[in-house]
Order: C-alpha cells, then sequence, then structure tokens
C-alpha cells in the first residue's frame, strides 16, 4: 500500500478517534452541567417551600397577637400614659412583622413564577391616583404627563409601588412626589422622599434581601425585603427598578417598565 494512502487513513483514524473522545468529554461534560443545575434547581425550590411553610406557620400566631392587642387598643383609654405609648409600640411592630411575612411570602411566589392572574393593559393615572387615595395621600402629589399605558399584573404592580411608597414613609422621611411618563420604549413611574437619600455605593444593594444602609439620618436602616419584593416584580414584568438622587436631596426610585405597542 502506498506510504500516501496510509498516511491518509492513519490521519482520518486520528481524527475520528479525536472527535470520538472528544464527542464522549462533551457528553460527560454536558451531563455533569445538568446534573448541577437540576441540584441546584431542587435547592431553590425547597428554599422556597421553607420560605411559604414558615410565613404560613407564623400567621396564625401572629393574628392571634394582632387580635389581642386590637382589644386592648380598644380600651387603651382606660390605661396608663406609659401603659400606652407601650401598646402603641407594640402595635406598630405587629404591624410591620405582618407585612414582612407578606412581602416574603409574596416574594416566595414570584421566585416561583406563581402570579397573580393575568396581565392587561393598565393606566398609570389609574393606578396611582387608586394607590394614593388608598394612603390618604394628597392627589397633588401625582404627575402623569399624558395617557401612560402599562401591561402588567394589577395585584403585583400595586403591592410593588405600595412597598415603595412604605419604604418613602419609613426610611426616607415620607413621600414628596409621585410621577408617570413615557420615555421612549420605556413608561417610568417614579416616587420621591424627603429623606438624606441613599448612598451611592448603596445603591444596587439596598434592592437585596434585609439589606442595611448606613446615611447620615440613620447610623444603620434595614430595609426587609420590601425593596427586593420590588426588584423582583419587576423583573418579572421584563423591567427594572433604580435608586437614584432627588433633584433638591433625597432618593428617587424609579420602576422601568417596557411601553406597550401603540
Amino acid at each position: 500500500m502506498p506510504t500516501v494512502v496510509v498516511a491518509i487513513i492513519a490521519a482520518i483514524c486520528g481524527v475520528a478517534v479525536g472527535v470520538y473522545f472528544t464527542r464522549r468529554r462533551l457528553s460527560t461534560t454536558v451531563e455533569e452541567f445538568n446534573t448541577m443545575v437540576d441540584s441546584l434547581r431542587r435547592r431553590v425550590e425547597r428554599e422556597r417551600r421553607l420560605v411559604g411553610d414558615v410565613s404560613h406557620e407564623l400567621r396564625t400566631p401572629l393574628t392571634t397577637l394582632i387580635t389581642s392587642v386590637g382589644v386592648l387598643n380598644r380600651h387603651s383609654s382606660e390605661l396608663p400614659e406609659r401603659s400606652r405609648r407601650a401598646l402603641e409600640f407594640v402595635s406598630a411592630e405587629l404591624e410591620h412583622l405582618r407585612h414582612i411575612l407578606d412581602d416574603m411570602l409574596e416574594l416566595a411566589r414570584v421566585e416561583a413564577g406563581v402570579h397573580r392572574g393575568d396581565t392587561e393593559l393598565l393606566s398609570a393615572a389609574e393606578l396611582l391616583t387608586h394607590m394614593l387615595a388608598e394612603r390618604s395621600y394628597p392627589p397633588d402629589l401625582l404627575e402623569v404627563r399624558g395617557e401612560v399605558m402599562i401591561t402588567g399584573r394589577k395585584l403585583e404592580l400595586e403591592r410593588a409601588i405600595g412597598n415603595l411608597l412604605d419604604n418613602a414613609n419609613r426610611h426616607g422621611c415620607g413621600v414628596v412626589a409621585v410621577s408617570a411618563v413615557r420615555a421612549g420604549p420605556e413608561v417610568v413611574i417614579t416616587v420621591d422622599d424627603a429623606g438624606s437619600g441613599v448612598p451611592a455605593a448603596e445603591r444596587e444593594r439596598i434592592f437585596e434581601r434585609f439589606a442595611t444602609v448606613r446615611n447620615a439620618r440613620r447610623a444603620a436602616s434595614g430595609t426587609g425585603i420590601g425593596l427586593a419584593l420590588v426588584a423582583e416584580t419587576v423583573a418579572a414584568h421584563r423591567g427594572r427598578v433604580e435608586c437614584g438622587e432627588r433633584p433638591g436631596g433625597g432618593a428617587r426610585f424609579a420602576i422601568r417598565l417596557p411601553s406597550p405597542a401603540p
């Protein structure tokens, strides 16, 4: 057999062997990767179930405590001044705990892809007007430029925007302005507060669960999971949320959602 032919056959065999072992290595790598992904998915699902189970289990004693404190509040006028102040503090903390548990359960739902209702076309003006009225804010806080429409799940968006309003009250010395505007391919909803603002280095980390932010007004201000829920909810609507500086001072939180096609 000519030497050239032998060389060609050897080369072909070498390539075939190389391809065979390369495919085996790739196959093994893919299998290992799939195993890792499946393991990670199961772990995430276990954590989500744990959050949901804990939230459900804590609701019963919490409901009992809230009911009992409610009975005491109906007779607060009969209590001494010091006891009345203590009761007010306990009532506020119980309400805060209730909100945290609600947010934990809602966050578990959002991460698991369990949504509240279907997406629909919503008027930003109507949505925000309703939310501000429900919280007894003056209507002149709201500015909506033009007809601003958004596509989303109403209950989830209400909760996300409500968390921004609550965050402004709890950590930002109160809401000073709310706006909605269509900006090119996006709808931008902003909530401005009167606080000392959020340091630039903390403006991304503030959306992590139970983040603690240091600022001039408070040595250490915990944000719970309210802002984490906002970020997850907005991401599930193919949008994003940002924290910036309000002109004149304070913080500005902006929810950016894809604008529906005209």
